[in-house]
């Protein structure tokens, strides 16, 4: 993959009306921060950030030239866009070491078809990511989950992914997905009929019984 890239204005002055002009500019305020790297100011043109942004996964690691000739190798941490345009407004980017390992969270897909499906067993995602710690360098773009096997009434954990270049921080007992079982309808009325049929002969029993019991209390 080519190398992905970012120039960015250094920024002496912030505040709301300084993004405002910036803005105005087409340049989106950006704030790097990260471990030992004091806050970085910084404005980027939306025209870059909408060219990069729209093609990259949101973990892919973007070298950062700045205008005081200095280079950082940085994550989109996280963005705000307008609420009617729906523009990039704001950009916070993370400085990563690519020597120290770092936490950070990662889709996951999933793949297959699972064998429930067969037997009317409805697919439910309950967990879409995960955290994990690695290397920046050996960040995935997603986890994949082989679900094939999954047949009602049966689940996957977080314990159940097997970990690569990477530890799992999230904790291993939460639910990934499940196969839900469907009951059978037609089991379920036929069950229902045959125990009113059951009942009826009991109840017209009981009743000539109760009769000479009312007259006797008259």
């Amino acid at each position: 993959m080519a190398e992905l890239i970012l120039n960015a204005e250094v920024r002496n002055k912030v505040g709301k009306e300084d993004a405002k002009k910036l803005r105005a500019k087409e340049l989106i305020p950006t704030v790097v921060y990260g471990k030992d790297v004091s806050p970085l100011h910084c404005a980027i043109s939306k025209l870059q950030i909408d060219k990069l942004l729209r093609k990259v996964n949101r973990n892919a690691l973007i070298t950062l030239k700045l205008s005081n000739n200095e280079s950082k190798t940085v994550i989109v941490r996280d963005h705000q866009k307008h609420p009617i345009s729906h523009e990039y407004v704001h950009l916070d980017l993370q400085a990563v070491n690519m020597s120290h390992p770092i936490k950070i969270d990662v889709d996951l897909e999933f793949v297959g078809t699972p064998i429930g499906k067969k037997s009317g067993g409805v697919f439910n995602s309950m967990c879409k990511q995960v955290r994990i710690e690695c290397l920046p360098n050996k960040i995935p773009d997603v986890i994949q989950l082989n679900i094939d096997n999954l047949d009602a009434g049966q689940s996957l954990h977080v314990s159940d992914i097997q970990a690569g270049d990477f530890k799992i921080v999230t904790s291993p007992k939460i639910a990934i997905c499940q196969i839900s079982q469907i009951k059978d309808e037609a089991a379920d009325t036929a069950a229902a009929t045959a125990t009113t049929d059951a009942a009826a002969p009991a109840a017209a029993a009981a009743a000539p019984a109760a009769a000479p019991a009312a007259k006797k209390a008259k």
